[in-house]
């Protein structure tokens, strides 16, 4: 634990510099080390409670509450997006259960808690990022091209025709974080994995065959989700009749 205050030291210098520069950013940077600092330390301890449980069972509920929770942040960054919780909802837990049963099936991993839980946390948090993403770009393009939509409707395009090129754009905003990190992982930067087992004592080799699983397992989930939002998510903005809600 000295350690960890010892490196909290590290952000007190960004936060005095803020504040030397009134940068106006002190605030938010005070309130993120104490917030991650007590929910790392809660965690730890949740996570190791259900490390002792060992039952399956229970590491699905807590990857399922994590979902939850990643689905009410979502939602928080787009909010003007129609039914964005439950748009969430149903993509990030889609995407994450087909990546990590899959990854099951094939004996990639096994259901001890130390693989299921790590791996879940990163799935959700990479797919919310761009799941959050997703919704608000084509929230802001359903917006701002209102009046070409219903150009479309009048001509009599369907809403999916109307919307196709929406959801074009809005599907390469959200996959453009997770393609950007196919392209430089392990040159520019050495993702946590890899690094976190190469501190463990394994050997840079094996880490990065186990880095390549993450990251192909990351870019799985992410298109799932995505892809699934580009199916249904149009809907939402139409009418029974065909209409713009908007």
């Amino acid at each position: 634990m000295i350690k960890v205050f010892i490196a909290g030291g590290l952000v007190a210098i960004a936060i005095i510099l803020a504040f030397i520069q009134k940068i106006g950013i002190v605030k938010d940077l005070s309130f993120g080390a104490v917030r991650s600092f007590i929910q790392l330390i809660a965690v730890g301890y949740i996570i190791q409670f259900v490390f002792d449980l060992k039952g399956v069972l229970y590491q699905s509920l807590l990857l399922f509450i994590m979902v939850l929770i990643a689905s009410y942040t979502s939602r928080g960054r787009a909010k003007k997006s129609p039914h964005a919780f439950l748009l969430s909802l149903i993509s990030i837990f889609t995407g994450t259960f087909i990546t990590l049963g899959v990854m099951l099936l094939m004996r990639i991993i096994t259901t001890e808690p130390k693989f299921l839980i790590p791996l879940g946390g990163m799935i959700i948090g990479n797919t919310m990022n761009a799941v959050s993403i997703f919704l608000e770009r084509f929230y802001n393009e359903f917006k701002e091209r209102k009046n070409l939509i219903e150009v479309f409707l009048s001509l009599g395009a369907s809403p999916r025709e109307a919307s196709k090129e929406l959801v074009k754009k809005s599907v390469k905003t959200a996959m453009i974080p997770i393609t950007n990190i196919m392209k430089i992982v392990g040159i520019i930067q050495l993702p946590g994995a890899m690094t976190g087992m190469i501190l463990a004592g394994a050997s840079p080799l094996e880490a990065a065959k186990i880095q390549i699983i993450v990251i192909y397992m990351l870019s799985a989930s992410v298109a799932i989700a995505i892809s699934l939002l580009a199916l249904i998510s149009y809907r939402f903005y139409f009418t029974p009749s065909a209409a713009l809600r908007l």
